[in-house]
């Protein structure tokens, strides 16, 4: 009996006194097989997400750089942080596009106009609509004033008709519902959209 069979087979007689029946082998050939499974595992998993990735930013060159949304009311797209604070909770019929790459949105719900915050403003000659930059050295000079974004329930250049600010928001109602607009920066790249559906 060779050294290497005599230590196999003090081996097993060890495991067999503990009660364990069954012999655990592992070859470096096994071990090696093992290794290799979960390597190629890692990069299988690594390439997907990849190809996902790729696959969104596709899609969203595709859109313009843009996307669209809705929810059910005020306070679910707030909960999702998907709105601005100022949204009246109690909105229905939220439905929204926004820039990926900018500032940029436009909203339509159905609220009342007086359901908004006391802290919005009333649009007028000492209070007229510009751009209210929160962050930064921006000024109002550096923001667009009209709208880039395309809904089909979005006509163009209705962001001119809002009649309050709130928060850095444009806001006004148009054929009984709430519209809202946030404008976009100068230096922000426009690009072609798909027509509204």
């Amino acid at each position: 009996m060779t050294q290497h069979e005599n230590h196999h087979d003090h081996r097993s007689t060890h495991h067999a006194d503990r009660g364990d029946v069954s012999t655990v082998t592992t070859s470096p050939a096994r071990r090696y097989r093992g290794v290799g499974v979960l390597a190629l595992a890692s990069v299988v998993a690594v390439t997907t997400t990849a190809c996902g990735a790729i696959s969104e930013a596709l899609q969203d060159r595709g859109s313009g750089h843009t996307r669209a949304f809705t929810y059910d009311t005020g306070a679910d797209g707030k909960a999702d942080e998907g709105l601005p604070s100022w949204v009246p909770d109690d909105a229905s019929d939220v439905r929204g596009v926004f820039r990926t790459t900018g500032d940029e949105m436009i909203l339509t719900m159905d609220a009342d106009v007086t359901s908004l915050p006391a802290d919005c403003t009333s649009v007028d000659a000492g209070h007229p609509l510009v751009a209210k930059p929160t962050r930064g050295t921006l000024t109002a000079d550096d923001y667009r004033t009209g709208s880039t974004l395309k809904a089909g329930w979005w006509t163009a250049g209705q962001e001119q008709d809002a009649s309050m600010q709130c928060d850095g928001w444009w806001v006004g109602t148009k054929d009984g519902a709430l519209f809202a607009f946030h404008p976009e920066l100068k230096a922000v790249q426009v690009e072609d959209q798909p027509d509204p559906a």
